[in-house]
């Protein structure tokens, strides 16, 4: 049986004090401490040393803005990732993610028989124009890639990395909940996650050091949740109104008498 990931929550909040802006979280916007790097890694000019992430959601989409203590503008060559979870897909791979690194989420302990693991991943870089992908875990393999709904970054003293993806392409409707970490990592194949958001301390100490999201209600790092909202019923109502001004307006200019 799964257990929700909403209850490991409770059992964190009691044991950081919060987990509004702590480093594990799950209400936006999400912190990560600076400096938090090895100092043995190359932190690419900042650019690998995660501040935080704004979670917000715009319609349909999901919006994740992710800032950087650096200038990807004078030091790109670092990637960013994100792993996700989804409580309504399958259980996941608690074991890699689309890009094959050494990077793994799991969202529940052993020995539970059934730990929730990763379902998304979204890869991205910030040289040569930049770029995403998104994969997908259909339950023996990644697929994709994808392509989000649009990325963008903003370089500056720190910069900002934007990723918009449609809610459908999560397989999530407002309501749902999921779980995620965002990564910092070099450009070669086995490297790791040399900062996590979820961890305020040092996440590995060698480039090719395997990192696994996990609560640290259960020894793990950090994990942060996020609850698409629902609209509220006002909303709804007002868009209603709008829709029937709209109709009551089209027919009054029907039944006019042309001049």
């Amino acid at each position: 049986m799964q257990v929700p990931f909403a209850v490991t929550f409770v059992f964190a909040a009691l044991a950081l004090g919060t987990v509004a802006f702590g480093a594990e979280g799950s209400t936006s916007p999400y912190s990560d401490a600076a400096g938090d790097i090895d100092p043995g890694i190359n932190n690419a000019g900042g650019t690998a040393d995660i501040l935080g992430m704004e979670i917000t959601t715009v319609g349909s989409d999901l919006n994740f803005k992710l800032t950087v203590n650096g200038n990807v503008a004078t030091t790109n060559w670092a990637k960013f990732m994100i792993g996700i979870g989804s409580y309504n897909a399958p259980l996941g791979t608690t074991t890699g993610n689309g890009w094959n690194r050494p990077i793994n989420l799991q969202y529940t302990p052993n020995p539970f028989p059934a730990p929730g693991g990763m379902d998304y991943w979204i890869g991205s870089w910030v040289d040569g124009g930049g770029g995403s992908q998104l994969w997908t875990w259909d339950g023996a393999a990644w697929t994709g890639p994808t392509a989000l709904t649009s990325f963008s970054f903003t370089p500056g003293a720190t910069s900002e990395i934007n990723y918009t993806v449609s809610l459908s392409s999560l397989g999530l409707a407002p309501g749902d909940q999921f779980t995620f970490d965002a990564y910092s990592s070099g450009g070669g194949g086995t490297d790791s996650a040399i900062d996590a958001l979820a961890n305020p301390n040092v996440s590995i100490t060698s480039w090719d050091q395997a990192y696994t999201s996990n609560p640290v209600t259960f020894g793990g790092g950090g994990l942060n949740s996020y609850t698409v909202p629902v609209p509220e019923p006002s909303m709804f109502a007002a868009a209603a109104v709008g829709v029937a001004i709209a109709g009551c307006t089209l027919r009054r200019r029907a039944t006019r008498s042309p001049r």
